[in-house]
């Protein structure tokens, strides 16, 4: 049985059609426009109906409509010599007052570029979203990583050390719930990453971090905390990431690991904000 509360990212009309069963009063209509928008997410080219149509399982027509509707009202635009849509500015304003609300965001800057300064890495900030994390801000050393999250980036949980930090502060069964569905819904992020997962979630009470040792490629090393900060019902997840070829692996665990913890240990001690 889905929990009508958590947010689910549906994939496609069978999907839609399940949880319209089991809730007669979830809008239909709606969702299916914010499907199209999520297309949009894991791949960002400009996309035409039919692929649309395809990829969510429902009829050219539908498709078509919708997409008018949203590009009349910004979210998308619309390539007249290609005949194909891709996302609008009105997408990128809807966001905004969610970043800038975000608690402790100017006051952790500071910290999170003081550490990325001395780490020669990025440490970022981010939410949970479904089999998600979003990166709401990151702040890099100058020569960066490979692979520096801009703010709106997408990334699996299981892929990430903010994911892992985030799997291991839920109790037993939410945590079990949800690494089943990313075993079922995303088979290759599950087989990939699941020793690494396991490894993390068997430490993260004795290390208070989870580590990521190149998972995502680009062999970037991670280490992720998940701090008690609450932004609405999600927690603020922190993570930082290195370069591999500038630390070793005991490096990540003895030096960075500790580091991030206590920068989200203090920014927990803030008043007013659990």
């Amino acid at each position: 049985m889905r929990t009508h509360s958590a947010p689910q990212q549906l994939r496609d009309q069978g999907e839609l059609q399940l949880l319209r069963e089991e809730n007669p009063s979830f809008a239909g209509t709606l969702a299916k426009g914010m499907m199209i928008l999520q297309c949009f997410v894991s791949d960002p080219r400009p996309l035409a109906n039919s692929e649309l149509a395809q990829r969510l399982g429902m009829p050219r027509p539908t498709i078509s409509r919708l997409c008018r509707t949203l590009q009349a009202m910004g979210y998308l635009d619309h390539d007249e010599r290609l005949d194909r849509y891709f996302i609008g500015p009105a997408v990128v304003s809807l966001g905004y007052p969610y970043l800038i609300s975000t608690p402790l965001l100017s006051l952790l800057r500071p910290a999170m570029q003081a550490m990325a300064t001395e780490v020669m890495g990025a440490v970022s900030m981010g939410v949970a979203m479904d089999l998600d994390v979003v990166y709401l801000e990151t702040c890099s050393h100058e020569q960066g990583t490979l692979k520096r999250p801009a703010v709106g980036a997408v990334r699996g949980i299981v892929e990430t050390a903010m994911g892992r930090a985030l799997l291991a502060s839920l109790d037993e069964n939410e945590r079990n719930t949800m690494l089943e569905r990313i075993r079922s819904q995303r088979p290759d992020d599950h087989q990939r990453c699941q020793v690494s997962v396991e490894e993390s979630l068997a430490h993260y009470r004795k290390r208070g971090f989870a580590i990521n040792l190149g998972d995502a490629g680009m062999g970037v090393l991670a280490v992720g905390v998940a701090s008690r900060i609450r932004y609405g019902s999600r927690q603020l997840l922190f993570n930082c990431a290195v370069p591999g070829y500038r630390i070793k692996h005991q490096d990540l665990v003895k030096t960075i690991g500790p580091r991030l913890t206590e920068m989200v240990r203090m920014a927990d001690a803030q008043p007013g904000l659990r």
